[in-house]
């Protein structure tokens, strides 16, 4: 879907209100300025635009060069490219837009959890990518990759009922129950990441945690091995990969490199 809106560009140097007055078009992946008469100023990918809130305006690395863009929603601007190093009053009208988005498809009282921002402290802070700026907000696809764990982790659960006892822990007790709860509580995190970005990760952990218990108490207690032993390899598979992803998720989110 493409984003319209107006504003004014100038290179940076130049004095406030010499600026060109263009209109600005968005969408999914890049981002144009057409002139007031109509004339092309450029179209570039978003990914090769380099962007940073500033207080007289958005500073934009282009080809090289550095531009300053205002615009006549300022707010909205900042929403559409993901930007996530606001000043301090772009970042209370970026809050009262995402918690006016989240009342409109939410009407039913949930805790929303307040957006965090990185504040410019210095003037010349390296441009952030619309890519980075992503980067630092998670792992967009948590829930699907959990969701795809979860299916794997179903049918070596499907298999390990069964096989009876042929996955058990000490006492010959069977670790199927176990195993399918893992699933289930995978299941349930990732979908809930899947349906809103930040949510579910508890879920996901408790769902790891239990997980690692089974492969560690279920170890080397196999009867047979074949599609038991392949069972088991899979189960231990999408468990492991379930954590790392959230690990992956959660160092994005403190900031981590």
């Amino acid at each position: 879907m493409s984003t319209q809106m107006t504003g004014t560009v100038r290179m940076a140097g130049d004095a406030p209100g010499v600026g060109v007055t263009v209109r600005i078009e968005l969408d999914e992946e890049t981002m144009s300025l057409v002139a007031a008469n109509g004339a092309d100023i450029g179209t570039w990918p978003l990914a090769d635009v380099g962007i940073s809130s500033r207080p007289d305006g958005f500073h934009l690395r282009i080809e090289g060069e550095e531009v300053i863009l205002t615009t006549d929603d300022d707010a909205r601007f900042a929403l559409e490219l993901g930007i996530s190093t606001p000043t301090t009053r772009l970042a209370r009208m970026m809050a009262r837009l995402r918690d006016e988005a989240a009342a409109e498809s939410n009407p039913t009282p949930e805790t929303v959890l307040a957006p965090s921002y990185v504040l410019v402290d210095e003037m010349d802070e390296t441009v952030k990518t619309r890519r980075e700026s992503r980067l630092a907000n998670g792992m967009p696809y948590l829930g699907p990759l959990v969701l795809a764990g979860a299916v794997i982790s179903f049918f070596a659960s499907v298999v390990a009922i069964a096989g009876g006892t042929a996955i058990s822990f000490p006492g010959d007790v069977p670790a199927w129950p176990a195993m399918m709860a893992t699933t289930l509580i995978l299941a349930a995190g990732g979908f809930s990441a899947f349906q809103s970005h930040g949510k579910g990760r508890v879920s996901i952990a408790i769902g790891v945690a239990l997980g690692l218990v089974v492969i560690l108490l279920s170890a080397g207690r196999m009867v047979d091995e074949g599609l038991i032993g392949e069972a088991l390899l899979s189960f231990t598979l999408a468990v492991v990969a379930s954590g790392v992803l959230l690990a992956i998720d959660t160092a994005g989110r403190n900031g981590l490199d």
